[in-house]
This record gives structure tokens, sequence and C-alpha cells, in this order.
């Protein structure tokens, strides 16, 4: 199955912290596509990408805002203006209704897990950044 990882974290967590995170909740027949976060962590989220070759991509708060999450925090809304991010973005990335790992926390981490539906991985919306590997 393919699918897309997204991802949130607290400042000072470093790609090798991520990627050992991720690789915690993907199952062996998952194959990933994608990593998707906020884009005020473009940095992390293309070195995360860019480490397992695959493409990075990134939302505006306003746009990860509007996917509907079964998980929001008001800590994360207030820090980013928006209550989701790694679940919105895997959401959003693999054009999912429902995640197949829901938001999961490790310490600073955060990673929830989207299959991609109707064949292929978001291309780019308006405002949105992305990087091919």
């Amino acid at each position: 199955m393919r699918v897309v990882v997204g991802i949130g974290a607290r400042a000072g967590v470093d790609a090798a912290e991520m990627v050992y995170a991720i690789a915690a909740v993907l199952r062996p027949d998952w194959r990933v596509e994608a990593i998707a976060s906020i884009d005020r962590k473009a940095d992390l989220v293309a070195a995360v990408a860019s480490s397992m070759g695959v493409r990075a991509i990134t939302f505006t708060a306003a746009e990860l805002s509007v996917a509907r999450t079964v998980t929001s925090s008001d800590r994360v809304s207030r820090a980013v203006g928006t209550g989701s991010v790694a679940e919105a973005a895997a959401l959003l990335a693999a054009g999912s209704a429902e995640t197949l790992v829901p938001r999961t926390v490790r310490s600073a981490i955060t990673v929830a897990v989207a299959g991609v539906t109707g064949g292929q991985v978001l291309t780019a919306t308006l405002s949105s950044t992305q990087s091919r590997r």
C-alpha cells in the first residue's frame, strides 16, 4: 500500500530522530510516497524525505486547518496556528479522509500515516511547497 507520512515536531528534533519515529509506525508492506508537514518545518521535512528517498510536501497553517482530523491540540494551535499538523498533512497530501496510523506522539515527535487514494499523492497546491528526490 502506498502511504504518506505526516510529521510534526518541537524545536530541536533532527532528521535521524524523525526517521526512527517513522520507522516505528510503518508496516513492511507500506511504501512511503512522501513526507508532509507544515511549511515552517520545511527544512526538517526536506531532510527526512531526502534520507528516505521520497518527496517532501509542506502546507501552510491555513491549509492544514481545513483538514478534518480526529485529533486537535490547543497547544499546537497556539504555537503554529492550526490544531493538527502531522495528521492533517498526511490526510491532505494523500487525498484521504482517514488515517491508517492515527496521530502518534513519541516525546517531541508526532507522526500520522494516511493511505494514498485516487492514484497519486498531491502534486501541488497554490501555496504548498514541494521538493522531489
